[in-house]
């Protein structure tokens, strides 16, 4: 139920008013059969079958794109086994309340643009509800065909009340924001009060009733409740996209909001965009509306394409200086990456690289990429705190740089070097025979004691002590974890030999 002060104030207000619309008969012994735990499809079908005209659209309904598998059905029994009981009772309000709604009247309101939003918004609801996976397409579907209700009895049964709004709205119809600021409640919440009288689900009304600002919807409504709410939401920007005129500002919100509520791509959401014109046709004669088929959808993306750059433009520089800015902007953001990831004093990846590609050669080892022993290297600056003590720290600094350099060198391009921190250093062999890695470790120590690090007038030469792990095969995600922890043993064990040389150790299995 909705308990929010407006909706107590709109009940009252609805109560006053003439001509509302009103339940259908059909409606109502659908939600009365459907309320009982013993309904069954057999029940639901014999109430339809008394409304011809509802039966054929159910039939309909069972031979459309949306629901047809294999061969055609011809009776209304089979149309309601294919469906299933909860689809037979939503598409059957959804088609009796339909029919009972205005489709034409006075006063210069565009009954048919109001119902071509509304068969676009049903289309978009159910496509976007099955897209991300939703098991409410249903309720979707109806809630979308039913979100514009409130419009129509602020036309039709409250004009005094709704005057005002129309005043102020130059094109079009009026949004949400526009209706709360002159009266204090949007047509959403007039709709979802009226469904909830006649005594919709919750999972119907609520989600309606906070269309106009989804962010209001509080925080402990159901989980179901809050999904379909996301769903309605992009739907109706969707439907802003497809029938409205800032279609490059809505796409730019559609693209954001559908990431950032469900993860899509913007490849995903430009095919769910174009995937829905056959969709609108198809539901518009299940209704029996005259909807006019409009601009084609490929256009349209086009279109809003195109109003995307004119937007860049307009508030950016000319296509020229956009161009140029964008293409500093990516040399700024991967020079920042090459920051981020790459020691600043030896110019070798730094730990955060080792650890990310360490786990992604643990990862496809994991997923059965790579036939060889898996190597690991762990090297330290022999007596380092000596060449500061002694020198200085730029002379260190040197050091590093020299060893760094020397590292970068010695390796392959299928390995990687990398400064793990402070006079460490580690290398990563992903294609090393088990039998390999005490000649690549001893070739990288030999590489270190032959070079010479020349600073000022010092003539220096550095050592360094090598611990080296590798593994015959990869069974967990932690293995990269237990490779370090194995290889800075035999580091350990290598500086207690006395310095400047290698231990290695394999394993079959880690």
């Amino acid at each position: 139920m909705l308990e929010a002060p407006c909706f107590d104030d709109l009940r009252e207000i609805l109560s006053q008013a003439e001509d509302l619309p009103s339940l259908p008969n059909v409606a109502l012994q659908v939600l009365r059969i459907t309320s009982s735990e013993d309904a069954s499809i057999a029940d639901l079908a014999g109430v339809i079958a008394r409304d011809p005209a509802l039966a054929a659209k159910l039939l309909k309904l069972a031979n459309s794109s949306m629901f047809r598998r294999g061969d055609e059905v011809t009776t209304l029994d089979e149309a309601t086994m294919r469906l299933g009981l909860k689809t037979v009772k939503l598409m059957a309000l959804s088609f009796s309340l339909v029919e009972a709604l205005p489709k034409s009247g006075s006063g210069g309101f565009d009954y048919a643009a109001f119902w071509r939003q509304g068969v676009v918004m049903t289309v978009s609801s159910r496509s976007l509800a099955r897209l991300v996976g939703s098991k409410f397409d249903d309720e979707a579907y109806l809630c979308g065909l039913l979100s514009g209700v409130g419009r129509l009895v602020l036309v039709d049964s409250l004009k005094e009340t709704y005057a005002g709004v129309l005043e102020r709205c130059a094109e079009g119809f009026p949004d949400a924001e526009l209706e709360r600021d002159v009266m204090g409640f949007d047509h959403y919440q007039v709709g979802a009060t009226m469904l909830e009288g006649w005594e919709l689900p919750g999972l119907i009304v609520e989600p309606i009733a906070y269309l106009g600002d989804v962010d209001a919807l509080p925080e402990e409504s159901p989980d179901e409740v809050q999904e379909v709410a996301k769903i309605l939401h992009l739907a109706r920007l969707a439907t802003s996209l497809i029938c409205g005129q800032k279609r490059g500002r809505t796409l730019v919100t559609l693209e954001e909001e559908a990431q950032r509520q469900f993860g899509l791509s913007n490849q995903e959401v430009e095919t769910f965009a174009l995937g829905l014109e056959n969709g609108i046709v198809e539901t518009a004669a299940l209704l029996n509306l005259d909807v006019e088929r409009g601009t084609p959808h490929d256009e349209l993306m086009a279109e809003a394409r195109q109003q995307m750059v004119n937007i860049s433009l307009d508030t950016a520089m000319d296509l020229q200086e956009t161009a140029s800015r964008a293409k500093q902007l990516e040399e700024e953001n991967r020079e920042l990456a090459t920051r981020a990831s790459t020691d600043a004093l030896t110019g070798l990846p730094n730990r955060a690289s080792f650890d990310q590609r360490l786990q992604e050669v643990v990862e496809a080892r994991l997923a059965g990429n790579g036939r060889r022993a898996l190597g690991l290297l762990v090297l330290d600056v022999d007596h380092f705190k000596a060449f500061n003590d002694t020198h200085g720290h730029q002379v260190g600094d040197e050091v590093l740089r020299h060893v760094g350099s020397t590292l970068a060198d010695l390796t392959r391009q299928t390995d990687f070097a990398g400064r793990y921190g402070g006079e460490e250093f580690v290398m990563i062999l992903p294609n090393v025979g088990s039998d390999d890695l005490e000649l690549v470790a001893e070739r990288v120590r030999l590489g270190i004691e032959t070079m010479r690090v020349r600073a000022g007038d010092l003539d220096l030469s550095v050592t360094v002590s090598v611990g080296g792990a590798c593994c015959d095969r990869v069974k967990n995600r932690r293995a990269g974890d237990a490779l370090v922890s194995l290889a800075d043993e035999c580091l350990y064990e290598a500086k207690q030999t006395g310095r400047n040389c290698s231990v290695c150790k394999k394993v079959e299995t880690i």
